[in-house]
């Protein structure tokens, strides 16, 4: 049996990842220039200063990159199916809210009553569609003979990072409500938002108890895949398993006590902020 060895030169460094990386800063650097993101902006309940969205955007964007560049890439392609889940949980469930949380505030990029592509949006963000298109994703690229061609064709591979990031930011975005009141797509009380959450985690922990309790592994590719850490594929599996209903539930209950301590943290702004969108 083969054994594999990873350690902290292992970077992949891909130039296409680096472009898309610095494509996604020099966005929100364009949007400060063109006045949609200011020292001026509605940033409650969130945040008390409009200077704490750089740090959280950072963040993400940090996140995002040691995601698709540092070990946990090289490890997730190549030897484990752990490091794998780790990676996607961090494309999914960190990065995206993290970024959000970097543009609350954020005024409407272009004016004018909403044409197709925005109420096409609008209808992607509702919390409840939200929900069905990141678990639909999220179930359908695990299905084994799926999964397998991600890691043994680099475009389908890409495709399946990219809808990822997509369905992360869709889910995410009533959760954070980057765009309040009257520029919101969907305006989301506190309480749906965490029926949301709750039930957003019925998916990843049916299927991670799944991979978590099989006696065998799933992904032709990892059970062929060179030994890292004395991990067998089955253990490998176990421990994705755990991964992605342990760390992902947390992640899910972090942001309900987030969303719980934002609603009594404004009332009235929340409660403006309805009006506003209903009217």
């Amino acid at each position: 049996m083969e054994v594999a060895h990873l350690g902290p030169a292992d970077w992949t460094w891909e130039p296409t990842v680096l472009l898309g990386i610095a494509a996604v800063v020099a966005g929100y650097a364009i949007a400060r220039r063109r006045g949609l993101l200011t020292d001026d902006d509605d940033v409650s309940p969130w945040f008390t200063s409009t200077r704490a969205r750089l740090w959280f955007f950072a963040a993400g964007v940090l996140v995002g990159f040691l995601a698709l560049v540092s070990p946990i890439d090289t490890g997730g392609d190549q030897y484990l199916f752990a490091l794998h889940m780790v990676q996607h949980l961090l494309l999914m469930m960190v990065a995206p809210p993290l970024c959000l949380l970097g543009i609350v505030g954020m005024r409407r990029p272009v004016a004018g009553p909403p044409g197709r592509m925005r109420r096409v949006w609008a209808a992607m963000v509702n919390p409840w569609s939200a929900m069905l298109i990141f678990s639909a994703v999220l179930v359908v690229w695990h299905i084994p003979a799926l999964y397998d061609a991600t890691l043994t064709t680099e475009p389908i591979h890409v495709v399946e990072h990219l809808s990822f990031i997509a369905v992360g930011v869709i889910f995410w975005w009533p959760i954070v409500d980057p765009m309040r009141g009257q520029d919101s797509s969907h305006w989301v009380g506190a309480l749906p938002k965490i029926a949301v959450l709750v039930a957003s985690g019925i998916p990843p922990t049916v299927l991670g108890l799944i991979f978590a309790v099989a006696p065998h592994a799933f992904y032709d590719f990892y059970v062929r895949a060179p030994r890292l850490w004395g991990l067998t594929p089955v253990i490998d599996q176990q421990v994705a398993g755990v991964v992605m209903f342990g760390a992902g539930n947390l992640i899910y209950f972090a942001a309900v006590v987030a969303v719980f301590w934002r609603m009594f943290a404004d009332p009235a702004r929340d409660e403006e902020a309805a009006q506003q969108a209903s009217g």
